[in-house]
């Protein structure tokens, strides 16, 4: 699994998450962001990685291959997360939360590792759950020859 394309995935998609849901903001004069914002880069970054670890490799990961990911991915995500939070000011909504915090440096610890602790799950469950439907997808394919 490779951590320069999950970090481009999670780039990606937490920026055109962040733009979308700012537009839909401005459109309808509505609130739409979610903390859980946050979560949705890790979630289809993991997917994207566990997909191509099955297609590459034609199996499960072992359970230490798999943590070593999620712990892995975990790091870029918080880097990344913190990243956004102070270099999209005023682009990035969700993110900068996290900067608002800055000043206070348990409440920036607390809020880090609230985060960070959500990523360790989204990247452990979401790159199984892409392995697995990789796997089923390859299972299939191969049948319907």
């Amino acid at each position: 699994m490779t951590m320069w394309r999950y970090a481009l995935v999670f780039l990606a998609v937490a920026i055109g998450a962040s733009f979308t849901v700012t537009a839909l903001q401005t459109r309808f004069d509505s609130v739409a962001a979610s903390s859980a914002q946050l979560m949705v880069p890790a979630m289809i970054a993991a997917l994207v990685e566990g997909q191509q670890f099955a297609r590459r490799n034609g199996r499960r990961p072992e359970s230490r291959e798999i943590w070593r990911f999620a712990w892995g991915a975990t790091t870029v995500a918080v880097i990344l997360n913190v990243a956004l939070a102070f270099g999209g000011q005023g682009y990035l909504p969700e993110f900068e939360k996290l900067a608002v915090a800055w000043g206070f440096p348990k409440q920036f610890s607390i809020l880090l590792g609230l985060y960070a602790g959500g990523y360790l799950i989204c990247n452990r469950y979401f790159a199984g759950l892409g392995v697995g439907n990789q796997l089923s997808l390859m299972k299939d394919r191969d049948s319907a020859e």
